[in-house]
């Protein structure tokens, strides 16, 4: 029995259908994809069809019910939940199914059957999973995408790698394994994410997904539509480095090789107060790009 609430006719006979799913939270550090797909729901004219209730998941002192207004006046309470969308890839005429999934905080076991259960209501001929990998590299070096999976059509038809990881896990990691055992074709990208930038939304991973996304299934995607947003996320994040001795030395110890020390080297006083000064830029820079998030929440 699924327990999608559907807010339009259940599809019926999809073509070739794919689902790409975005696990909310620590799978999604810098939220690259969780802005990927926000940027695949308008790419393929996507639209809600159904929504799966989470309330027996989510500890509300973790995850807080968010206020929205459309017009500045009216206002509404959105719950977390599971999102659902239909949409259609024009170029290779498949139907795309796009799904958005909290991350729970309680029932991990129950979370990850509910999750089996909302994916395989679709009958997807593949799946794919958006996330990031918290990396030890700086903003300014090019986006790496990690793409693996254990499906030996997928490793065929797309040449990938396998996924042989083993020890602790996140929810998304728990929902792979059980799909690996069912036989599923699914595939898991990651996007590389500077590690002191992981709160603050990344259009840059994003659009570094939906390239390799584009590239592998063949689809008619632009991602030179987030240029803009790319070079407004890197030119505010090079600010407020500039602004901060201790961030700019540090980074430079990264090897970013576009930072001159003009003053000479800098030790900071401790790696406690380098983390607080990593910190507090993080917060800033998440606090002035925060609108991009509200942008595509809507």
């Amino acid at each position: 029995m699924s327990e999608i609430s559907w807010t339009s006719r259940r599809p019926q006979k999809l073509a070739k259908p794919l689902v790409i799913a975005v696990f909310d939270g620590e799978d999604d550090p810098a939220r690259g994809g969780y802005l990927a797909l926000m940027f695949l729901r308008e790419a393929f004219d996507a639209v809600r069809i159904g929504e799966v209730d989470v309330e027996a998941y989510v500890d509300y002192e973790e995850t807080r019910p968010f206020i929205s207004s459309t017009n500045g006046v009216d206002r509404q309470l959105e719950w977390p939940k599971i999102d659902i969308y239909q949409g259609r890839d024009k170029t290779t005429r498949r139907d795309i199914i796009l799904i958005s999934f909290a991350e729970p905080q309680v029932n991990w076991r129950s979370y990850t059957l509910l999750a089996l259960r909302t994916i395989g209501a679709f009958s997807a001929e593949s799946i794919v999973f958006l996330g990031g990998q918290i990396a030890h590299a700086s903003h300014t070096f090019p986006t790496e995408v990690s793409v693996r999976s254990n499906s030996p059509r997928l490793m065929r038809q797309l040449g990938l790698m396998s996924d042989n990881y083993v020890g602790p896990t996140t929810i998304m990691g728990a929902v792979q394994v059980c799909l690996d055992n069912q036989g599923s074709s699914l595939a898991v990208m990651w996007s590389s994410v500077p590690h002191y930038l992981i709160q603050t939304p990344s259009p840059k991973a994003a659009q570094a997904l939906i390239s390799k996304l584009g590239e592998l299934f063949g689809f008619g995607l632009d991602a030179s539509e987030l240029d803009s947003a790319v070079l407004d996320y890197e030119e505010t994040i090079a600010k407020i480095i500039e602004s901060d001795d201790e961030v700019f030395n540090y980074l430079a110890r990264l090897g970013v090789n576009d930072l001159e020390d003009q003053e000479g080297e800098f030790a900071p006083k401790s790696g406690a107060d380098l983390a607080k000064t990593a910190t507090d830029m993080i917060d800033e820079a998440e606090s002035y790009l925060r609108h991009i998030r509200r942008d595509f929440d809507r």
